[in-house]
């Protein structure tokens, strides 16, 4: 393990030498060509006399990796880099999962249990009547195999759902027993062979004060009720098509008669927590369901925001985080976050800012796993319908 960490090391070395000369060679091109990484997966899918499919090889990546441009070469995230990374993340891929609805990724999920078990981060997931949601979820596996998912229990502390497909013999990931050192380098890995990301631990383990969470909008009164000023980008009201001029005249089925009769509602709600709002938008009324933010304060100043880019719903309230520098996307978490040794350090559970993100940490996510588990059986949660998708 210590040759492969050296081999690593040595790798990350030479790619920011070669990274100089290749500035060179890309500087005298006028188009860099995209490389792309063969599929190993076979081009007919493979089943037997009964029409089930067969456990397919693992599912290689069909990403397209440009030839970093001079501008780029020297970036942490360029494509030299992250395939630097490839061996390091490989014993992991038959642990992570894809969670989607109608083909799009809302997270990514890690196999806690042979028999079905799947952690993910919760708030990602759609919402039903103000809880979380199924929803015609979707596990993919890196080795081909699509299942129809539910979820089985979910812990709102932590911001974790526990999902469960009809399906045995999956590979579990192997927790470390340790977090590395500050300054250690993490990887989080997807169902491709490269990873989603790569970063540096940035400080040991530290608590995450909850703040409030808010809609992204100024809001003023009106005759109808809190009538919309402003709305901010990436905000939970920008997803939800809010726009300036809306009134909004009930939250949750409660009326909504001024800004401070909203303020007053969302107070204890969570980043991520769903508001099914009536809104008067002209002549028309309207229907709508929006998310609520975790904004810190710096991220309510607008260029701040369009700096930083898109942010997860919960972000805060965590009483134990790994934070590392890894530029993730919201539906990249919920999956594992691995060292250079290849142990799952823990559970990516928030981007929150430009250069932030969180993880929950190994031994605190195993005991929420148990948690969740005992908590799922005690409810019988029904098991997914019809299994692996064919």
């Amino acid at each position: 393990m210590l040759n492969k960490t050296a081999h690593l090391l040595g790798a990350i070395a030479i790619c920011s030498w070669v990274g100089v000369e290749c500035g060179k060679f890309i500087s005298e091109r006028t188009a860099p060509k995209p490389i792309e990484i063969a599929s190993e997966r076979p081009s007919e899918t493979l089943v037997d006399t009964t029409g089930r499919y067969v456990q397919d090889p693992p599912r290689r990546s069909s990403r397209r990796l440009a030839i970093p441009t001079p501008r780029d070469i020297n970036k942490r995230g360029n494509s030299l880099m992250l395939q630097t990374f490839e061996p390091i993340v490989a014993p992991v891929l038959p642990s992570t999962v894809r969670v989607t609805i109608r083909g799009r990724q809302i997270a990514l999920g890690t196999i806690v249990d042979k028999d079905g078990w799947i952690l993910t981060k919760a708030s990602e997931l759609p919402a039903v009547g103000g809880q979380v949601g199924s929803q015609s979820l979707v596990c993919s596996l890196a080795n081909g195999s699509d299942y129809r998912a539910e979820v089985a229990a979910s812990d709102k502390e932590n911001d974790l759902a526990l999902l469960h497909v009809e399906a045995s013999n999956l590979t579990p990931v192997a927790w470390a027993r340790e977090i590395p050192g500050r300054g250690s380098w993490l990887a989080t890995p997807d169902l491709y062979t490269t990873p989603a990301a790569i970063g540096v631990l940035s400080s040991g383990l530290q608590k995450v004060r909850r703040q409030n969470a808010v809609l992204g909008v100024k809001l003023g009164d009106g005759a109808d009720g809190a009538v919309i000023e402003e709305v901010l980008p990436t905000s939970g009201a920008k997803e939800a098509g809010l726009k300036v001029a809306d009134a909004i005249v009930a939250l949750n089925g409660n009326p909504i008669r001024n800004s401070l009769a909203f303020r007053n509602q969302v107070t204890d709600l969570y980043g991520g927590d769903p508001l099914e709002l009536e809104i008067v938008r002209g002549k028309r009324r309207l229907n709508l369901t929006a998310r609520l933010m975790d904004l810190s304060e710096e991220l309510l100043d607008e260029t701040d925001m369009e700096v930083s880019g898109e942010v997860s719903h919960r972000s805060s309230g965590f009483e134990s985080v790994i934070l590392h520098d890894s530029v993730l996307r919201p539906n990249q978490c919920g999956g594992p976050l691995v060292d250079l040794n290849g142990n799952v350090v823990g559970i990516n559970i928030a981007r929150a800012g430009r250069v932030h993100s969180y993880a929950l940490p190994a031994p605190a996510v195993r005991k929420v796993v148990e948690s969740l588990k005992e908590q799922a059986l005690l409810v019988s949660a029904p098991s997914a319908a019809d299994g692996q998708i064919r």
